[in-house]
């Protein structure tokens, strides 16, 4: 009779201690479930904090490319001075790439225009750079001939730069 109640008990062992591997197993996948979730909500938050619509797929950059060109600035102590530049603008797709390219004789007048009145020292800073590729930007944002339709310039790449 020995022998059956330490099977018994045996068993019995057993039982708890699947019960506990189970419990274990559980607790395991509940918070990796919980951490998932908790980061995916994360990342939501920070996407809508930054303005973006966490469910929109992230886009494709679209580029418009403008030939490179030289312009005269405004003279300073040093004489006349030239400035060499060539960029590529990163627009929304579709309206914005058409009307940029079916007008680009008025994109390059635009740009003319407003290199024209720079001064050489501000442009050659960093600092400057910015401040110009901003105004590119707003510049060439504004309608085109008969359209209302002000464009979406994402951003102004300057792929050669050179100021003598």
């Amino acid at each position: 009779m020995a022998k059956p109640q330490a099977q018994n008990k045996d068993s019995g062992q057993n039982k708890m201690m699947n019960v506990l591997i189970a419990l274990v197993a559980l607790m395991v996948l509940a918070t990796a479930a919980n951490t998932y979730l908790l980061m995916d909500t994360r990342n939501m938050t920070f996407a809508a904090l930054n303005g973006q619509n966490p469910t929109e797929q992230r886009r494709e950059p679209v580029f418009v490319k403008i030939d490179p060109f030289t312009v005269n600035l405004r003279s300073d102590q040093f004489g006349p001075r030239l400035l060499y530049t060539g960029m590529t603008l990163e627009v929304q797709e579709g309206v914005t790439r058409t009307i940029l390219m079916n007008n680009m004789p008025q994109v390059r007048s635009r740009l003319l225009v407003l290199l024209s009145g720079q001064d050489a020292e501000l442009i050659s800073t960093p600092d400057g750079k910015v401040a110009l590729s901003e105004s590119i930007k707003a510049r060439l944002s504004e309608p085109y001939g008969d359209s209302t339709q002000e464009l979406e310039i994402f951003d102004v790449l300057f792929t050669e730069f050179i100021v003598q």
